[in-house]
């Protein structure tokens, strides 16, 4: 008997957006303690001196420090969601319509190179789009620069 997440694809997609998450939370970290440990306790301390709450302090200090460091994670970490089919088939071969899953059928099991390559055209135009989607939704105002 199969588990029911093998068989049933509102499960299987769960499953696999859990283990996503479980491959990425490490990387996450990492990144973001990296980050933290680099911002400067003077700046904490001025701002308690001045009166900044905590909330404050997050909201002025912490995140704009962070958003350089948690763009990069964030925009590698997409591209790589698109490496889904890896976990594919780890979790048992679950037949789901992903993109590097439909390019690896049309490459080693119809042998057809052709609709392969435009599916992994089609699979970096989706990455360029979301790249850039990224870098405009995350830019970093002009004020906060310097």
């Amino acid at each position: 008997i199969a588990p029911a997440w093998t068989v049933d694809p509102t499960l299987a997609k769960i499953a696999i957006l859990i283990v996503n998450l479980w491959l990425g939370y490490p990387y996450f970290m990492l990144i973001c303690s990296g980050a933290l440990q680099a911002i400067p306790a003077d700046l904490y301390e001025a701002a308690r001196v001045d009166g900044a709450n905590a909330w404050q302090r997050f909201y002025k200090i912490t995140l704009p420090l962070l958003r350089p460091s948690l763009q990069t994670a964030l925009i590698l970490r997409t591209l790589l969601a698109f490496e889904v089919f890896a976990v594919v088939i780890v979790l048992g071969g679950i037949d789901l319509p992903v993109l590097m899953g439909e390019t690896f059928k049309w490459q080693f099991e119809y042998r057809d190179a052709g609709v392969a390559s435009a599916y992994a055209v089609l699979i970096l135009g989706i990455s360029v789009v979301f790249t850039l989607f990224y870098l405009w939704a995350l830019k970093v105002p002009e004020e906060a620069q310097g």
